[in-house]
């Protein structure tokens, strides 16, 4: 008998120890960023985004000296993590994001892009969303930079899953017009045949982060560069 309760104290002692060494190492294989509560947690664009890209971001960020937890979402989500305090910047907005989230915001001085916003809409008089009258309009869900200009225009239809699929409900007559950005533009296809991209607005991209990490600016900035050369290359 005492035989048997050494032995199943020697079973229980490993089992125990197996358990541990497991624990350890999971907490191991998790990303560093996770497990770091200095990384910044920054939000990219989930339209055109990869694991490749992520870990490039993250990698480059690391080169220039930030711990940087990157994660890929939409616009309108990136938006409402920001104000809750789930993500400490985003790789991509427009000069309207303090304002958007209400909270004070740092853009990089790595200018990301200029865009154009368009109107896609048929070959013929129309020149601005003010000239539509009782056609619908396919806005993407969650896309900010055109707020303003649908505020006074009552048939507009938001569209979950962006450009692409505006530009499918345009070929079935689903929708009479579109809004995009020359950047998703270019992703899904560019201008659909019989129809013009009437340039509707302009504005400048760059990273943002809270404004409480300031002073962490110039690595970020130099990480946000690298990221954009090593895209490049």
């Amino acid at each position: 008998m005492a035989c048997y309760s050494k032995h199943r104290f020697a079973k229980t002692c490993a089992f125990a120890t197996i358990c541990f060494v497991a624990l350890l190492l999971s907490f191991r294989l998790l990303p560093s960023a996770s497990a770091d509560p200095n990384c910044l947690r920054i939000a990219l664009p989930e339209i055109d985004i990869s694991q490749q890209k992520l870990d490039l971001y993250q990698q480059v960020m690391r080169n220039a000296g930030l711990c940087v937890y990157p994660q890929a979402m939409p616009q309108i989500r990136a938006l409402s993590a920001l104000r809750s305090g789930r993500i400490d910047g985003v790789f991509a907005a427009r000069e309207d994001l303090p304002r958007l989230v209400n909270m004070p915001m740092v853009p990089g001085d790595v200018l990301l892009g200029t865009l154009a916003g368009y109107l896609i809409v048929r070959e013929g008089p129309v020149e601005s969303v003010a000239d539509l009258s009782d056609q619908i309009l396919g806005v993407p869900l969650g896309a900010t930079w055109c707020t303003k200009l649908v505020d006074d225009y009552d048939n507009v239809v938001k569209v979950p899953r962006g450009t692409k699929m505006l530009q499918q409900m345009l070929a079935e007559g689903r929708i009479d017009a579109m809004l995009a950005d020359a950047y998703s533009l270019g992703l899904s296809g560019g201008v659909p045949a019989g129809y013009k991209a009437v340039t509707v607005a302009e504005f400048e991209v760059h990273s943002w982060l809270k404004a409480e990490f300031a002073d962490l600016k110039p690595q970020f900035d130099q990480g946000t560069s690298d990221y954009l050369s090593a895209l490049q290359n």
